[in-house]
This record gives C-alpha cells, structure tokens and sequence, in this order.
C-alpha cells in the first residue's frame, strides 16, 4: 500500500515537473481560457472566469520571468535572454492603446504568447531529454522517428484547433449536424494538408472557414514549409550538447552538406530571408485585391495569406477558383511566380547565391571557387523543368483538337497566344509543388497529354532543402547523369569534371523507387475506393504524394475512406522520401569480407 502510494506521488512530481512546475500549469489554464473564451461561437463558462485563468497565466509566467531575471543578475546576458518578453509586452500594449478595448485584446494575446512559449518550452525539454537518451545509447532515439512524431503533433493540434466551432462558419452547420465523423476527418485533412504544404482542401478556405480558421491554416502552413529543413537544426541545437556523428550526418543531409559550425547561421537566414521574401511579396500583393475589398485588414490579411502559401508551396488560396479570378493581373506572373521558385530552389542554393553576390560586390569575385555541384544541379534543372514542359504544353493545347469545356470553364486552348503563354508558363512552374492555377483544371479543359505532363512534374517537385516535395530536382538529375555516365561506359558517375559517390547515386534511386512505391499503392486504394476514372485517380494520387494540391475534381468528392488514404499519401509524400535519408545517415557499415560476384541478365 505504501510503495504504491509513493509511486502515485512520484508520478505527481514527475508530472508537475514534466508541465513546468506553478508557472507551467498557469500557462496551461490560460491557453484552456483562451479555447473556451474564444474557440467557440458563445463562451462555455462565464467570460470573468475565462478571463481570471488568463490574468492568472500572465501573473505566472511574470513571476517566473522576475525569479529568472533575480537568478541570473542584472547583466547584458540576461538581457539578451529574456529581453525580447519585455519588448513584445511593451509593443503590444503601445499598439493596442490605439483599440477601442485595448485590455481585453492585450489580455488575450498575451495569454497566447505564454502559451506558445510555455510549448517552445516543453519541446525544448522533450529534445533535451531525447538528446541525455542518444547520449546514453541505451535506447538510441532516431532523428528521423522524432521529425515524423514532431509533424504528427503539428497536425493533431492544428486539427483540434480547427474542430473549435469559431473556425467553421455557419454555412457548414448542416453537414457538421449530420456528418459529425466527416467533419472530424475534413479538419484533419485540412490540418494535415497545411502542415505538409500540398494544398488540396474539402472545405472551401475562403467560404468554409472564418478568419480564425484561415489564422490558423497560415500558421500551419508557415511551420509546415521551414519546418522540414530547420527541424533536424533545431533537434542539434536545443539539446545544447556535441551533436553525434549520426546527428552530423543527418543535418549535413537536410542543409546540403553545411558543416556543423555553419548550422547556426543557416538558420537565421533561412527565417530571416523567408521573411523578407514574404513580406516583399504581401506588399506588392496589396494593391491586386478587387475594390469590392475596401478594408485595410482584409487586403493585409489577403496579400500575406497568399505570399506565406506562394513561398510555401502550399496551393491554398483565399478564393474558390484559386487565382483564375486574376488571371489578367500582373502580379500572378511578377510576384507569385517568382515566390514559387524562390521557394523551390532550397536555401543552400539561395545562401550561396547570396554569398557569391556578396563577395562580387566587395571585388573579391575574382578569388571565388565555382558554384558547388548541388546549386550547378539546381540551377541547370529548374529553368530545364520550367521552359520545356511550358512549351510542350503549349504545343499540345495548340495543335491537339479543341478540349470541350462546360459552362464556365477557362481552358488553355480558349486563350489566345499570348494570354496561352502565360498561362502555360504558370502551370508549368504551379505543377512542380506549388498548387495554384489561373485556369479552369479538369478533364474536360485540357488534353490528355497535358494531365500526363503535370503528372510528370509534381512527381519530380522542387529541389532539396526548399519548401517543395515530390522526389527533388536534385534526385532526377543525379539519375539522368548516372545512366549517361553508365551509356558511355564509364566506371564512376561524373559531371562536371566531378565524380559523385555511389552513396549518393542509391540515395536517389532509394528516394525515386519509394515515392514511385507510395504513387503505386495509393492509386491502386483510391481505385478501389472511389467511383472515377484512372486519370483522376492517378492525378489526384500524383498531387498529394508530391504535395502538390492540384486536382482534377476529385478531392471534394473522395468518400472518407479516401480522404484518409490521400491524408496517409501527404504525410507520406512531404516526410517519407526524408525519413529514408534521416535513416539511412550514419547507417554505412564496412565489412570484414565481401561476397563473390555473380552476372544477373539486365534486359
């Protein structure tokens, strides 16, 4: 009776400890009140009482922040460290001074910004105590076991988040009453859509969901599109140890071969210039939004909305025919595109674009080595990947017979030359990952070539280290110069007067045959689930393992079972290809013997 008494209370502690002592659970009250206050259509429990756990999760994290502050003495560190809560504080509420209810706007945010920094806390102790386990040895924690789970819980809470009624408008109240497991499920695939930046959606973005709902398929967007490539940085940092040679391997793969002391800073220019790109992007976005949209907010909210998903890669947009409405604006093709392969191009390639500029503008371009193998790849295959298929699919809309549209319908063969060149030039760069379209996408408006072509695209996707899927650019090209070097029969794969591993020649057939092998099982369930042709079916199989989020009409119509085959195939497309290089880093073995050679016929 005793021993299990004192395991009850060690279970108390080790769970009191686990959510961060006093100020921990206050700061789990004040996100409770925040749900309850906010995420439904009326407050649950009366507003005071929401409102008091808010207060009382402020009160906490200040008197955990005063003890911090106390503890480690007044200093220029301390400052660094725990400034920036002072400084977010003393804005939000000079900002909110201008509010008509500036107390209870500034009590809600703030509340929300303890609760999201108690979570950085928590996952800051879980990567902690998952790095004393690699430490150890005795039960090794894979990196890629922890990227996979670390993603999983960014859907299951963005999912619950969108389950809260005052994320859904009330157009969707009757089906939510008759489908309440359907809608469970479509909140999910949203969630888990976002978070994998593919863009393929049941509901309706802009009619389904209310700003808060949109709020909250931005986050996730935003986390879903850097998390891929800083995550394994962010798993070596916050364990604040000697990364392992496994770890070294694991991030040397994600970043490019960046060496490890260079981590830190690959990390601060990936967000700083994902901002700057963003930012640059919502501002010359601005002024596209029709005049029917005269609100400031509303044309802020729009132009962010679609540069985070531009540079994402994510496919969502604010309007039912995604940009078909604004096919005629200049910025579709001066500022979206561009994001888009901006976005595609992987941070690797834009650092060292960035520090070749650099060093051309303080004259030191002469003493430059050559671009690295890996940009050569990148910047050789992405104009290759825009221009052909652009001209290609120009080709067949042109000279092919007429497609035959219905009603409204915009297809490619109706435009006239040079509205058809743009907008070829559009889809040929919105295929490879991206999941926009400013015309009408289906069967019926456009040729069978075409749907073969874009299938080609999303399967190959962007290039390594970027916010884009599919097999990579990088992928493809290593394999394309393999059977070259193999036609001319040379020992070793080579390009560029550069030999490239047999390590790295199976990496990519590894990657190429698994995405092939997840295309393959996923179009042969949704065949077996769904009531539509084969080339909707592989169309729709194709977008989602590439996370694409293009789709020929299918995704709305898929019946539950396929909705979470096509959830499976997102999760697999954006982590899968990933998770079998995390796993195969630091896995190469050398033998003591080798095994006699055999000849097999090939062909």
């Amino acid at each position: 009776m005793n021993a299990n008494r004192l395991d009850l209370q060690a279970l108390r502690r080790r769970v009191f400890k686990d959510c961060g002592g006093w100020p921990g659970i206050a700061a789990l009250l004040g996100v409770a009140g925040l749900v309850l206050e906010f995420g439904f259509h009326k407050p649950v429990l009366p507003v005071w009482l929401l409102a008091s756990l808010q207060w009382v999760a402020l009160l906490g994290f200040a008197i955990a922040l005063l003890d911090r502050v106390r503890c480690d003495g007044l200093s220029r560190v301390t400052m660094r460290r725990h400034g920036g809560h002072v400084v977010f504080f003393a804005l939000l509420y000079a900002l909110l001074m201008l509010r008509d209810h500036p107390l209870v706007l500034m009590r809600a945010l703030a509340a929300g910004y303890v609760g999201i920094h108690w979570l950085w806390r928590r996952m800051t102790h879980v990567a902690g105590l998952a790095g004393e386990r690699l430490e150890r040895g005795s039960k090794p924690l894979r990196p890629d076991k922890l990227l996979v789970g670390s993603f999983a819980a960014a859907i299951l809470f963005g999912g619950l988040l969108l389950l809260l009624p005052r994320a859904t408008t009330t157009q969707i109240d009757t089906y939510v009453a008759d489908h309440p497991f359907g809608h469970i499920i479509n909140c999910f695939f949203t969630a888990t859509s976002a978070t994998c930046v593919t863009g393929l959606a049941v509901y309706d973005t802009s009619t389904d969901f209310t700003r808060f709902g949109q709020v909250v398929i931005l986050v996730l967007i935003q986390l879903g599109g850097l998390g891929i490539m800083v995550s394994g940085s962010l798993f070596g940092m916050l364990t604040g140890r000697k990364l392992s040679l496994r770890e070294s391997l694991v991030l040397q793969d994600a970043l490019s071969h960046q060496t490890i002391g260079q981590l830190r800073g690959m990390i601060r220019f990936i967000v700083v210039s994902t901002l700057l790109f963003e930012l640059f992007g919502a501002v010359l976005l601005y002024t596209m939004w029709p005049a029917e949209m005269p609100s400031f907010s509303e044309r802020v909210f729009h132009s962010v909305f679609h540069a985070v998903s531009a540079f994402c890669n994510a496919g969502f947009a604010l309007h039912t025919d995604s940009l078909v409405g604004f096919r005629g604006c200049w910025q579709v093709y001066t500022i979206i595109m561009p994001l888009i392969v901006i976005g595609g191009l992987g941070f690797p390639v834009l650092s060292e674009i960035k520090a070749r500029w650099q060093r051309r503008r303080s004259g030191r371009s002469r003493h430059q080595r050559s671009w690295t193998l890996h940009s050569r790849f990148v910047l050789i295959a992405t104009p290759s990947l825009i221009i052909v298929p652009a001209i290609i699919m120009y080709a067949l809309e042109s000279i092919g017979s007429p497609t035959s549209v219905v009603g409204d319908q915009i297809a490619l063969s109706e435009l006239n030359w040079f509205e058809r060149a743009w907008a070829v030039l559009f889809r040929s760069i919105t295929t490879r990952t991206a999941g926009f379209n400013v015309t009408t996408l289906s069967s019926d408006a456009q040729s069978t070539g075409t749907t073969f072509l874009m299938c080609v695209l999303m399967f190959i996707g962007g290039s390594p280290a970027s916010t884009a899927g599919g097999v990579k650019t990088v992928a493809i090209f290593v394999l394309g110069v393999g059977v070259w070097s193999t036609l001319r029969r040379r020992p070793h794969v080579e390009f560029a007067h550069r030999a490239i591993p047999d390590t790295i020649v199976r990496r990519a057939a590894t990657v190429v045959f698994v995405m092939f092998a997840i295309v393959t099982t996923v179009t042969l369930l949704l065949c077996c689930t769904e009531s539509a042709s084969l080339d909707e079916v592989l169309f729709e199989s194709v977008s989602a393992c590439g996370t694409v989020g293009l789709t020929l009409g299918l995704t709305p119509k898929l019946t539950l079972t396929g909705r979470v085959v096509i959830m499976a195939a997102m999760f697999a497309g954006r982590l899968g290809p990933l998770s079998i290089l995390l796993a195969l880093a630091g896995r190469e073995s050398t033998a003591r013997y080798t095994y006699p050679e055999e000849q097999v016929v090939i062909g």
